[in-house]
């Protein structure tokens, strides 16, 4: 049977395992980054800080963060970047409003009433839009808010970038011309997505952890950092950057990541 959506279900799953055999290392390492969400949500569960304050409240942040990474992987591993991006968007966005809370306690309440008149709604968008999203409270808000535009610009608009990297014109049959839609991602282009992938999520839990470090004054060490990342996986990113500078700008503009090639 020539079902179409049958086909397309059936590549999607293949292509998982295909990744699963070939990316084992970085379904593990993905494994490792998910795991130190338990703990930054088991420190808020119990810290309290020298005013004897609970942040229990910030737990949902973070748990809607670490679903949406679940959710953008899952993407990923189906060699679909462009879908992984949009999923992960909430989430950063979650993690950037939290550290607004921990800025001033008021902009919860911008956050909660934005839809009780005009006027409330022009504060949430004074407070909660673009660059106003970098908080004091979050270490690198403002690294982690670039992404965050970047993923606007490159994957939530069928903006002409996002028109013309997923579309081309190939020569068919004679007089007539093949209009193809790419579903899937291929080789070092998508390497370089999965490495910024979870470069960036490492960024964002390195500024939780440090956010919280300096609130409940404990250390706060995670599994993994974004240090250890670059040990580890920086020759693979270094390559990737003398082969494309498409896969470079992937990296730096969607990782957060600063390499020297």
């Amino acid at each position: 049977m020539d079902d179409q959506i049958l086909r397309y279900r059936s590549v999607l799953a293949y292509n998982r395992e295909v990744f699963l055999i070939e990316h084992a290392e970085l379904v593990k390492e993905f494994s490792v980054v998910d795991s130190s969400f338990s703990e930054l949500c088991e420190i808020l569960s119990r810290m309290r800080d020298a005013d004897t304050k609970s942040y229990v409240s910030l737990i949902p942040f973070v748990l809607l963060l670490q679903r949406q990474t679940r959710a953008a992987f899952e993407a990923f591993a189906a060699y679909q970047a462009y879908q992984a991006w949009v999923l992960l968007r909430p989430g950063v966005e979650a993690l950037l409003i939290a550290g607004k809370f921990l800025d001033d306690r008021d902009n919860v309440s911008i956050w909660k009433n934005r839809k009780e008149d005009q006027k409330a709604r022009q504060r949430y968008q004074q407070t909660y839009s673009g660059r106003s999203l970098k908080s004091t409270s979050l270490p690198g808000s403002d690294r982690i808010q670039r992404v965050l535009s970047n993923i606007n610009h490159d994957f939530v608009h069928a903006n002409p970038d996002y028109f013309y990297r997923h579309s081309k014109a190939q020569a068919g049959n004679p007089g007539c011309v093949n209009l193809v839609v790419d579903y899937f991602d291929e080789g070092v282009f998508h390497e370089a997505h999965v490495l910024a992938f979870l470069h960036f999520l490492l960024v964002m839990q390195d500024a939780l952890a440090a956010s919280l470090a300096r609130l409940f004054n404990v250390p706060v060490g995670l599994k993994s950092s974004s240090d250890s990342f670059v040990r580890h996986f920086g020759a693979r990113m270094r390559n990737i950057c003398s082969q494309s500078q498409e896969g470079r700008a992937v990296l730096e503009q969607l990782g957060s990541v600063v390499i020297e090639v």
